[in-house]
């Protein structure tokens, strides 16, 4: 049985090929510039997300000491077992 392969979908403007004559697709309009936030001040959405998720720091500091005395409790054993 022949492998299967997975072709790649196209969206219709991927698809799109110009034919000798034909007028060209209209382009779409520049991009609108927008001002540069500016350095020193947080978003909006960065002090919220930090009050929403603040409990998030908690738990991986607490899964950070977890991890790092489970190392250290392996390391110790591993050097009690050899010698």
């Amino acid at each position: 049985m022949a492998k299967k392969t997975r072709r790649a979908r196209l969206s219709a403007t991927q698809r799109y090929v110009p034919t000798p004559g034909a007028p060209a697709p209209e382009q779409a309009s520049a991009p609108v510039a927008r001002p540069a936030p500016v350095r020193g001040q947080p978003a909006l959405n960065s002090m919220k997300d930090e009050e929403t998720y603040s409990y998030i720091r908690a738990d991986l500091k607490r899964i950070g000491i977890l991890a790092g005395s489970i190392l250290a409790v392996l390391v110790a054993l591993r050097l009690f077992v050899i010698h």
